[in-house]
């Protein structure tokens, strides 16, 4: 059955439906594609699609113009068989060799779900986007840019999901990379929610991505729908056009929006998740198998008596320029995060070099910033200096012991003056866990040093 044909019975079921008396709403409307529950309460408000004979102008503008390596041309935008399809061609247009298009909703949207159906174009050097912004053509407002989903032909299992702002002036401020099937292969589906506390994406249904919203002013904004010459860009000259492909075609099912109601005053989830990024104190692996539950992250998470989700990225030996190096890893696996708390410094402590401590501390401010990349710049952060070490324990490193429990406490004093200068939330362990509560080894605490960080860490947790 065509996709025409199902339209027609859809539009005909809707058509039954009125007769009957039923509202919509019913299963013959279309509904977001969102995990089981957090499509409750949306109702559709607009939608495209695009099953005429022509694009429905009344609805879209055309974007024309040059734009990086092709420039967009009106009659590259076609609506046929029920998609709207973008060609892309190589064909002199100025002093460029491709040409390309795209559409720009002339309704503005704000708070609620955006959704687009839709396959990318074979062949490297094109960039296929479904974004969200005002088309004002100036420096208006505050410009939010929310890229629901920005995917370069030249990797085809994997796309980007970001937000900019343009007013006062042009800022990243998150973005993070998703892994894909094909995306030239078939059609996939594209959903993100928008809300004055949140912008929530999904691939296909499944949560892809968190971002703090509350950290920038909200502007309604238009739907773009584009594909434009991705090559010889000012920051990547490599990039070229596969001419062996075309000419190609961007092809879009449909693009909707829902509302609901009170999405306005949505409010923070009642349990918040909070991603801990540390060394083998947050691991907890000294502990014995059978106090692993005594760890002082699974006390923290039992005593907030479900209010805290508590995931726990401690690795054994981590130390800062470690952690460095496996931020983006790690953040890649978790798409909500609405507290990271980054516990480091115990293991950097045994370097002596000069300089190693404003050392670690550069390695914690570029976490920082990773993490608000990723998660919004609303993102709440919490630095936990490290705690004291038993120095009589410490046999094989015993000539330097205080030099080591020196280096903890100048580590405590940088990242507290780092936590200001970030905004960040800060503790120090140090003095917390007394030395009868240290293991052997003069480092890892027992259970009752546990228990006594858990406390400290809690109380921090608990002033958000």
């Amino acid at each position: 059955m065509t996709r025409r044909a199902l339209t027609f019975l859809r539009r005909t079921a809707l058509v039954l439906l009125a007769s009957t008396g039923l509202t919509p709403g019913s299963a013959a409307e279309p509904v977001p594609m969102l995990p089981s529950g957090a499509a409750a309460g949306y109702r559709l408000a607009w939608q495209d699609e695009f099953d005429g004979a022509a694009l429905n102008k009344e609805a879209w503008n055309i974007r024309t113009g040059e734009r990086f390596a092709s420039m967009n041309a009106a009659k590259n935008v076609e609506v046929k068989d029920g998609r709207l399809r973008i060609h892309l061609r190589k064909e002199k247009a100025g002093k460029l060799d491709y040409t390309s298009g795209g559409v720009i909703s002339k309704r503005e949207f704000k708070y609620g779900c955006y959704e687009a159906r839709f396959k990318c174009p074979k062949g490297a050097g094109w960039h296929t986007s479904f974004w969200l912004m005002k088309n004002s053509g100036g420096q208006q407002g505050n410009r939010q840019e929310i890229d629901i989903c920005e995917a370069d032909s030249k990797e085809q299992t994997s796309y980007g999901a970001n937000l900019h702002t343009h007013f006062p002036e042009h800022k990243g401020q998150a973005g993070r990379r998703i892994i894909t099937p094909d995306l030239s292969a078939d059609c996939h589906t594209w959903t993100t929610e928008f809300s004055p506390l949140e912008i929530r994406h999904y691939f296909d249904g499944k949560l892809v991505g968190v971002v703090h919203a509350s950290g920038f002013k909200h502007d309604a904004m238009s739907i773009w729908l584009t594909c434009v010459g991705w090559a010889n860009l000012p920051w990547a000259p490599q990039l070229k056009i596969d001419d062996t492909k075309l000419p190609a075609v961007a092809e879009f099912e449909y693009v909707r929006f829902f509302e609901k109601p009170g999405i306005e005053s949505e409010r923070q989830p009642a349990q918040r998740t909070v991603i801990v990024f540390g060394d083998s104190l947050t691991q907890g692996g000294a502990l014995p198998k059978d106090q692993q539950d005594k760890a002082w992250l699974r006390v923290v998470e039992r005593e907030s008596k479900g209010r805290l989700r508590m995931i726990n990225e401690g690795k054994g030996g981590r130390a800062t320029g470690d952690g460095k190096n496996e931020f983006d890893r790690m953040t890649a696996k978790h798409p909500r995060c609405d507290v990271m708390v980054i516990a480091l410094g115990t293991n950097d402590s045994r370097d002596l070099k000069p300089g190693s401590v404003d050392k670690a501390a550069a390695n914690v401010r570029h976490m920082i910033e990773r993490a608000r990349q990723c998660y919004g710049p609303g993102l709440e952060v919490l630095i936990v200096a490290p705690p004291n070490v038993n120095k009589s324990a410490l046999v094989a490193t015993k000539p330097i012991a205080y030099e080591r429990e020196a280096n903890l406490k100048a580590l405590a004093v940088s990242f507290e003056a780092l936590a200001r200068d970030k905004q960040c939330g800060f503790i120090s362990l140090f003095g917390t866990v007394p030395e009868s509560s240290m293991l052997a080894d003069g480092v890892h605490p027992d259970s009752a040093g546990h228990a006594a960080m858990a406390k400290v860490i809690s109380s921090a947790l608990n002033r958000w």
